[in-house]
């Protein structure tokens, strides 16, 4: 796999990490919220002697299960690129892709904070970070 596809793959578990928190938060003050009356969602699916509440709290529960597995793997992989950013022995180069895919950060803040003169040079330093980081991913795959 390609550094920069990785990274890429990173920088989308981190935003999909945070919406799936947000859904379990929703799911969760849901379910404090549960009364007895007005519980026709699509989600829920009644069973034969199973109440509003009860499905609906089944329901809550199912979909929180599942968004916690997808969260577990996004964080495996936000991990897997955390041990590769600490292999980087550029301090710079570690900054930048931390600011960059675990951050989500643009160029322009990076340059900003790191005292680039543009974010032209970040990129370019960026573009040299990924090939250190391929270099580990590399070696990690043999």
């Amino acid at each position: 796999m390609k550094a920069k596809d990785f990274f890429r793959h990173v920088l989308f578990a981190e935003k999909e990490l945070k919406l799936i928190r947000a859904k379990i938060q929703h799911y969760e003050d849901l379910g404090l919220s549960i009364s007895g009356g007005g519980m026709d969602s699509p989600m829920v699916s009644h069973s034969v002697g199973t109440s509003r509440v009860e499905a609906a709290a089944m329901g809550i529960f199912d979909n929180t299960l599942k968004l916690q597995q997808r969260a577990k793997e996004y964080v495996e992989v936000i991990n897997r690129a955390e041990a590769i950013i600490q292999q980087i022995p550029q301090e710079r180069y570690r900054q930048i892709l931390t600011y960059r895919y675990l951050a989500g950060w643009s160029f322009r803040s990076i340059s900003d904070e790191l005292g680039y003169s543009a974010p032209k040079s970040v990129y370019h330093a960026h573009g040299f970070a990924l090939e250190v980081a391929q270099g580990i991913i590399d070696k990690a795959v043999k």
